[in-house]
């Protein structure tokens, strides 16, 4: 089993310890109970960091006439949310266009915008990644049934190949769900050895999101809960926008009738349950935010 450890960026990531039986680990329509997930054959084939890497170069350097003249191609599959996507990302992956991991349709649509959408299944390549290597190992199941044959899974997801190859060939930074949100590759030297990276190779991978409610740049990748508790919405602001929206994520959002206080800086929100009673009191906020 593959123990991954992570880095906090300042004090305890995790100040209380859950252990909650679930059983699954991800959520799909439909469940997972069905789903072919201890038979090793029905599952793809996982990569190693080093690996992935060798496989993001060749498909870098992949001659088109050569490819057309074999018929073999290389896909690279985002198995994760669109949010996670724009703090970062490996080049060439198409934007998924799910929020919910509960609603991802890969190769099951057949709608146009679907990277899976026509594709030869016995010729095509395609590497799979997530965060961790779990929704993407789990989701591998469902287009081995579907009649996809060549399947690969990067082990140990982004985390595990940030901490062994570093960012070559990754943009921006990489998504976690906890209070953290968003952590830059380099955090993931603290916990490897170091590999080599030049300032002038961090500015060229340097990932520019975007305003979620006005479209413009936004360089610190790292969300925030929209204001409006009945949205709760996950996005990226601007600091202009952050003001004038009062930590809304849009002006429907601000003139909603239930709403928590604009949190300045990386401060996050307490239980909704807390703004909807109306025991928020400022000692709470300086106390447990």
């Amino acid at each position: 089993m593959l123990v991954q450890t992570s880095p906090a960026l300042a004090g305890h990531a995790f100040p209380r310890l859950k252990l909650r039986y679930k059983p699954s680990l991800v959520q799909l329509e439909g469940g997972s109970l069905h789903l072919p997930l201890l038979d090793p054959s029905m599952r793809a084939m996982p990569l190693t960091p080093s690996k992935w890497k060798e496989r993001l170069e060749a498909r870098a350097c992949l001659d088109v006439s050569s490819s057309e003249m074999s018929g073999r191609k290389l896909l690279l599959l985002d198995v994760r949310n669109d949010y996670e996507w724009d703090v970062g990302h490996f080049e060439g992956a198409q934007r998924p266009n799910v929020d919910c991991f509960r609603s991802t349709s890969f190769g099951l649509s057949g709608e146009v915008s679907d990277p899976l959408n026509g594709v030869d299944k016995e010729k095509t390549d395609i590497l799979m990644y997530c965060t961790g290597g779990i929704r993407c190992d789990v989701y591998s199941t469902i287009l081995r049934e579907k009649g996809f044959q060549n399947l690969y899974t990067l082990e140990g997801g982004v985390s595990n190949y940030l901490k062994a190859e570093g960012p070559a060939g990754w943009v921006g930074n990489l998504f976690v769900f906890d209070g953290r949100l968003s952590l830059p590759p380099a955090t993931f030297r603290r916990t490897a050895a170091c590999w080599p990276s030049s300032p002038s190779e961090e500015e060229e991978r340097r990932w520019v999101g975007r305003c979620y409610a006005c479209g413009s740049e936004v360089v610190e990748l790292r969300h925030r809960n929209c204001a409006n508790i009945d949205c709760n919405r996950l996005y990226m602001s601007c600091g202009w926008c952050a003001e004038e929206l009062a930590g809304c994520c849009c002006s429907d959002c601000k003139a909603a009738p239930r709403l928590r206080p604009l949190l300045p800086g990386h401060q996050r929100y307490l239980k909704w349950h807390v703004y909807r009673d109306g025991l928020l009191t400022p000692a709470a906020t300086d106390a447990d935010c």
